[in-house]
């Protein structure tokens, strides 16, 4: 139950500049962000599951995944890992408008998965198996476990600091102007007020504790009253930042957490241009 913000072609030098904060169960093994040995993408690791949530690969390639939260919907047969959604694009050459075509959606759980090139035509591209592909236009843009721009508060809150913070940028992405800042943003723990609340099925505590876009959940503070089970604790385990810049050299930071709390330094990671 994660957070995307995208800011698309809203900078002059970077046409692809996305914040987000992966939200997983505290126990669920992973793998922080780093260049895999056996490919040549740079991604967090599920290791459970053997997929990604974002990652990038050399050319501009970028994709992210997020789960479309539908509780009491039945699971397709031998239901595959949505994590091998990023890792099959950023692994491929396909564009993402032909990759979205092939994609066998009923095989996954509910999903949204956003795909980006910056060497083709359409380069970004929201694919799923809850509607049709569809080319995301220019601007600022959010998805969170439901329809991409749906007007969920921590969506729409995030979208307005994301525009905010684009429309400040420099020239050149940096650790005080840019970095710093976008991660204050995915920090974010103010939770909604209960009248603005999306109803996705998953009780008003639970609606409650997820609206942040800095999630921290314990068992005690749903009181046993959501329908999912949350043992061990739940949250956002890394907030991420990548930025594509127009000659194809692609940047990705990341912060990981523990219980909530910054575990290890802010990593960087960079491709070439192109």
């Amino acid at each position: 139950m994660c957070l995307l913000l995208i800011a698309y072609r809203q900078h002059p030098h970077y046409p692809l500049v996305m914040l987000a904060n992966r939200d997983e169960f505290y126990q669920r093994p992973t793998a922080p962000a780093q260049p895999w040995q056996e490919q040549a993408i740079t991604a967090g690791r599920d290791l459970e599951a053997g997929g990604t949530w974002l990652g990038m690969a050399p050319g501009g390639r970028v994709a992210a995944v997020t789960n479309i939260r539908e509780p009491g919907t039945p699971e397709p047969p031998n239901a595959q890992s949505r994590g091998e959604i990023p890792l099959a694009f950023l692994s491929g050459t396909a564009s993402p408008v032909d990759f979205s075509t092939g994609l066998e959606g009923a095989r996954y759980r509910g999903f949204n998965a956003v795909l980006f090139d910056h060497k083709v035509g359409a380069a970004l591209v929201c694919a799923g198996n809850r509607h049709q592909p569809f080319a995301l236009t220019p601007g600022v843009h959010g998805i969170s476990n439901g329809a991409a721009d749906a007007p969920w508060p921590k969506v729409t809150r995030g979208r307005e600091s994301l525009a905010a913070l684009v429309a400040e940028l420099p020239e050149q992405l940096d650790s005080e102007h840019f970095v710093a800042p976008a991660m204050a943003l995915l920090a974010d723990t103010l939770r909604a007020p209960i009248a603005q609340l999306p109803d996705t099925g998953v009780g008003r505590p639970m609606e409650l504790a997820l609206s942040s876009i800095f999630v921290r959940i314990e068992p005690e503070d749903l009181a046993g009253e959501s329908p999912i089970s949350l043992a061990g604790g739940y949250g956002t385990r890394a907030s991420t930042l990548v930025a594509v810049h127009r000659d194809g050299s692609t940047h990705l930071w990341e912060q990981t957490y523990v219980d909530g709390q910054a575990s290890g330094r802010l990593r960087h990671f960079s491709y070439p241009p192109t």
